[in-house]
Order: C-alpha cells, then sequence, then structure tokens
C-alpha cells in the first residue's frame, strides 16, 4: 500500500480512491489488496473551506463515496476535544448491529480508542451498548489492555431515564450509533429497517438534559446527525429516509466513524502536550479482535478484518498520519 503524503498534509478536499494493482483480479481488489490513492473530491461531495487544520483535511477523506463535503463539520473534532478533555464521568456508547448477530467493526475501536485517552487525561469512562455489541467493544477494550466496563443496556421504556439517573455522566459520546430516523425506525445505508436489532440507546441523547453530548458518525443515519438534517434532507430519497433526528451539542462527521473518534484523540493529545493517539500496530491488533469477537464489514458484511470495505493497512496509515498532524499547530 502508498499513500500519497501532501504538503501540509491535505491542503484540499480530497476522497480515497481504490486503486487495481497491475495484473491484480477483481476479486484480489475486493478484498482490498489496493494501493490507496488520493483524488479531489467531486462537485456533488466539494467540502467547505476546512483551513489549515491537517486533522480536519484527513477526517473529511470520503473513501465511501458518501458525499459528506454535504454535512461535513470542520473543527467539529477540535471542539469535541475542547469540551471532553474537562469531562469528569464519561458514558460512550458505540454498535451499530447490520444483520442479526453481526456488529460493525466501525465504531469500537474508535470508542476503545478515546474512552482510554479519557481515561489518561483523568476521566471516570464506562462503556453502554447492546447484548450483539457488548462482545466485541470488550474484545477492543481488552486489545488497548483497558478494562473492560460495559454495561448492558437495561430491558424497559424507562432504560434511559435509569441509567442517566444511576451513572450522573457529565459527557455522553456515541461512536457509530444509529440515531432514529422521522420515523421512529433506525435505518442502515441502504435504507432498509434495522431497528429489531438496534436497542433504544439514543434515547440516552434524547433525554440528557444538561449533559453534555458527542456523536460521531459517517453517513446520516447515526446519533448527532439530527444537527445536519436538514442538509441530508435536501438531496431527498434515500438520504432524507435514512437521516437520524437525533441531535448532540457536538457533531464530528469523518469519512470513516472510527477516524472521527482518532480525530478528538489527535485533538486531545495536541491539547495535552503528549501522545495520546495509538499506534498503526494497534489498530491492526483492535480490528481483528473484534472480527474474532463477531464482528463484521459493515459494507462487505464478511467477518474479516477490514472496516467500510478498506484494507487494515488503510486504517493503519490513516492512525500514522493523524499521529503527525498531531503534532502540527493548525
Amino acid at each position: 500500500m502508498t499513500m500519497e503524503a501532501p504538503a501540509a498534509l491535505l491542503p484540499a478536499p480530497f476522497t480515497v480512491s481504490m486503486m487495481k494493482s497491475p495484473g491484480q483480479t477483481r476479486n484480489a481488489r475486493s478484498r482490498s489488496r489496493c494501493i490507496v490513492g488520493l483524488r479531489p473530491a467531486t462537485r456533488a461531495s466539494a467540502l467547505p473551506d476546512l483551513g489549515a487544520d491537517p486533522i480536519d483535511h484527513l477526517l473529511a477523506l470520503d473513501p465511501g463515496g458518501r458525499g459528506i463535503g454535504r454535512f461535513f463539520q470542520p473543527g467539529g473534532a477540535r471542539r469535541a476535544a475542547d469540551t471532553l478533555r474537562r469531562a469528569r464521568r464519561v458514558l460512550v456508547t458505540t454498535g451499530f448491529v447490520v444483520d442479526s448477530g453481526a456488529a460493525e467493526t466501525d465504531g469500537p475501536p474508535g470508542a476503545a480508542v478515546l474512552g482510554r485517552a479519557l481515561r489518561a487525561l483523568g476521566a471516570e469512562v464506562r462503556y453502554v451498548t447492546d447484548a450483539v455489541t457488548a462482545p466485541v467493544l470488550s474484545a477492543a477494550l481488552t486489545a488497548l489492555g483497558e478494562a473492560a466496563d460495559v454495561i448492558a443496556w437495561p430491558d424497559g421504556d424507562d432504560a434511559a431515564r435509569r441509567l442517566l439517573a444511576s451513572e450522573r455522566p457529565t459527557h455522553l459520546v456515541a461512536i457509530e450509533r444509529p440515531g432514529r430516523a422521522r420515523d421512529g425506525t433506525y435505518r442502515n445505508m441502504r435504507g432498509a429497517d434495522v431497528s429489531e436489532w438496534n436497542a433504544g440507546i439514543d434515547e440516552l441523547f434524547v433525554r440528557a438534559g444538561r449533559v453534555t453530548t458527542v456523536g460521531v458518525g459517517d453517513g446520516g443515519n447515526e446519533i448527532g446527525m439530527g444537527n445536519v438534517r436538514a442538509r441530508l434532507a435536501k438531496g431527498g430519497g434515500l438520504a432524507a429516509r435514512i437521516a437520524s433526528v437525533v441531535s448532540v451539542d457536538h457533531l464530528v462527521v469523518a469519512g470513516v466513524s472510527n477516524w472521527g473518534a482518532y480525530g478528538i484523540v489527535a485533538h486531545l493529545g495536541r491539547l495535552a502536550g503528549r501522545p495520546l493517539l495509538h499506534t498503526p500496530d494497534d489498530e491492526r491488533r483492535l480490528v481483528t479482535a473484534c472480527v474474532a469477537a463477531g464482528a463484521c464489514d459493515g459494507v462487505t458484511r464478511r467477518r474479516e478484518p477490514t472496516v467500510d470495505g478498506l484494507a487494515l493497512d488503510t486504517h493503519a496509515a490513516l492512525v500514522t498520519l493523524l499521529g503527525v498532524a498531531a503534532k502540527a499547530r493548525a
């Protein structure tokens, strides 16, 4: 795998393109044996002004071609880090179950990396998720050497109220967790109703009150995308149908949700004056551990160590670049 390293990292809007190596078959390409290149975003996915911060330029990469330029939030990761650096008690949720019994590889790694960074800064961090995602998230935490302090989402209509009362979080964070659409259902990127497999954890954010909330997503159907629903709905069709109505105080949009969480950690490290981001080798262990615990790629639906259809080396390279970007001053 090769990845171009532009001046100032990424000075203009880019998307990631998969390019087949000479002599490579389509099947090999689908198995993510690829070269990762950078190409300018198309008009449909043109980004807002990203300024000089290289972290934003990396998060704005659009590997899935979802057109995140329509709803990308420049400075979102920085603002999330600004509020989380002072957090006392953080409740983190993640997990998008795409099929019965299979959670995505996107989300749990990001939750584990962010949770570890917040604990290093002195916050008390706990995690809440559904029964399907719990073993995947626990595996990610264990891979990082973290305690798997995962709360199972309780039964009952008042689950959110009871959990908020017992945990008393100062901050709530959702990373790639479905948020209800206008019709009250949870929808995947294909528009299918996946409510049967995804617990109503977004109710925590609806009932948050004075608790500071952060949402990280990449497709428009996650907790937090209520902040940009008008933009998503403007396109009509599928985007409008799957768009979440659940809003947050701070929204982070990225080409892959894990990357959004890593971007927050890169900013936290910059603010703390010390590295908090994980390593490329950690990234490989994280994703591999999630798959071993039952996770699948949310795009390919295969139980293999890829995330959103992208090879593991691609994600490791992104971690490397974020580590460089964290040392730069915007």
